[in-house]
């Protein structure tokens, strides 16, 4: 008998936005930005077991740095039909290290800045070049975790990439407790170039508190008007804290995980989207295409 409880997504859905934090095992940097709770990857197959998902991508989160450890234990654990990984790489990182990471499953590099409570509107574009450069001899994405202002100043980078460019958690877009809606229009148009992707990703990094239930409802609808078949799905589990939180805290301090009910948030994005059909699309086919899974059989 099956230990997954229910299946709140279709069979062969993808996260793709994942973290695993095991310092148990894998020391995290002595220059974080945040210490975060362990989450291993048995906790992350636990999660996936509520909703009825197997297949994930591990993201790497800033608090390892360049030391790609963790992830690549990952990746070998869960097994290479069911896991892609996106890492990061530094001026440090060989090439020789590089190609490693590809033959493990990594399918793209992150540039993160918003991790960093004061490093949220960052010029990006410098490491954004230097990071296309090393993704693109292996094929691989760049995924972009950054405010809408450094979106805004790359944004010519980022629509003469020579790669796949990944926005992270909607792109950056944020909706005030007024109501007003500031990036949307800037990731829309982004989203319409055909290398462009957005991870519909941790919708309560998107929300002031305070702001209509209805506002992120009406965004996913406007980026599935735009470009459904460039939008992918993830949860942003264990789904880490931040913002002004985090810099009271400080780095030493264990942050806690956000108190996210993963069954009734995820059931809550599916009933956004239009149809079954984009269901299927934004949940299992767009990632499969994107991160190199086999596509899934209907």
């Amino acid at each position: 008998m099956s230990d997954v409880i229910h299946r709140v997504v279709p069979e062969g859905s993808i996260d793709t936005h994942v973290h695993v934090f095991d310092p148990a095992s894998f020391a995290y940097a002595d220059d974080r930005d945040y210490t975060p709770a362990a989450a291993d990857l048995g906790d992350v197959q636990a999660y996936g077991k509520k909703l009825g998902v197997e297949r994930f991508v591990f993201v790497q989160p800033s608090v390892y740095g360049t030391d790609n450890s963790a992830l690549l234990a990952a990746l070998k654990l869960h097994g290479s039909s069911r896991s892609r990984g996106v890492a990061v790489v530094g001026s440090e990182t060989s090439e020789g290290e590089l190609a490693a990471l590809v033959a493990a499953g990594v399918r793209g590099l992150r540039l993160n800045v918003k991790s960093n409570p004061d490093g949220g509107k960052a010029d990006i574009r410098e490491p954004l070049k230097a990071l296309m450069a090393r993704a693109e001899p292996h094929n691989l994405a760049v995924e972009l975790f950054c405010s809408a202002t450094s979106l805004a100043q790359a944004g010519d980078l980022i629509a003469a990439s020579p790669v796949p460019v990944i926005l992270d958690h909607f792109g950056g877009i944020k909706v005030g407790a007024d109501g007003a809606v500031a990036g949307l229009e800037q990731v829309a148009e982004l989203l319409s170039l055909p290398h462009v992707w957005v991870k519909l990703s941790a919708p309560y990094r998107v929300a002031a508190e305070g702001a209509a239930p209805g506002a992120i409802p009406a965004i996913v609808s406007y980026l599935i008007d735009t470009r459904p078949d460039r939008l992918v799905w993830a949860s942003d589990w264990p789904h880490t804290g931040g913002g002004s939180d985090r810099k009271r805290r400080g780095p030493g301090a264990v942050e806690p995980f956000r108190d996210i009910d993963d069954v009734a948030e995820t059931g809550s994005f599916v009933s956004w989207l239009q149809s079954p059909q984009t269901v299927q699309q934004i949940l299992v086919d767009n990632p499969a295409e994107l991160f190199g899974f086999s596509p899934a059989t209907h």
